[in-house]
């Protein structure tokens, strides 16, 4: 009878630090090249249009980067503009949006953070999923989250993204900023061919800085024309 309660006496203790750990708020964590990792320190923002959710322990940081700031699931590599990033112990930056190295994998960059849930508290917190492989600069090096959880993560603002600024994002948004300026302007109005021009010239950086592998951005400049109506 004594060795019955003492087995329900652990199985209740370990029951209850699994909730503990598995509850604990705010937290950002995942597995890390396959080992456990915890952020010390978090926090979110909203730059660009999207999230900027991060977390560190001091020694290593990880970003996890949106288009948009809603609910919903991003998917990250290719020309994403949504980027997963880690800074490693070195001071060493990897990236969801760097491509690897064809001679050192044919494995692309991927994953996904998916946004579940944005509360309306003060501050505002933000909790979701995430998983991605990312690569260094040159794509001769990786590495890997998964399972990874943040967990009412405070939305409180000023970070900077670690790659720059997350550029494709920034190009991104300054081409949807141009569209949306270009799309209100009639052909009668002065302005137009102002507006046509910069949308031109902001679809031109989107293509510089991320990309454009289904020609859809180039189809877009070529039928602006010359932007005289």
């Amino acid at each position: 009878m004594k060795k019955l309660a003492l087995i329900l006496i652990t199985l209740a203790t370990v029951f209850s630090c699994g909730e503990e750990l598995q509850f604990n708020s705010p937290a950002i964590q995942g597995n890390y090249n396959g080992n456990l990792w915890k952020a010390s320190s978090f926090a979110a923002d909203i730059d660009f249009g999207g999230f900027l959710v991060q977390g560190s322990n001091n020694i290593e940081t990880v970003q996890l980067i949106t288009q948009d700031d809603t609910a919903g699931i991003y998917n990250l590599g290719g020309d994403s503009p949504s980027v997963a990033i880690v800074k490693d112990v070195n001071g060493d930056v990897y990236s969801s949006g760097n491509d690897p190295d064809p001679d050192f994998t044919l494995y692309p960059a991927e994953g996904q953070i998916i946004i579940e849930s944005v509360s309306n508290t003060t501050p505002r917190t933000i909790t979701g999923t995430f998983w991605f492989y990312a690569f260094s600069s040159d794509g001769t090096q990786t590495v890997n989250f998964n399972e990874g959880v943040f967990h009412k993560v405070p939305i409180v603002g000023g970070l900077v993204a670690l790659d720059g600024g997350s550029s494709c994002l920034q190009a991104t948004q300054q081409a949807n900023i141009a569209q949306a300026a270009f799309n209100a302007t009639d052909t009668t109005m002065p302005d137009y061919t102002d507006a046509c021009n910069a949308y031109r010239l902001a679809l031109i950086d989107k293509i510089d800085i991320c990309g454009d592998p289904d020609g859809s951005q180039q189809a877009i400049i070529e039928s602006l024309g010359t932007c005289i109506p």
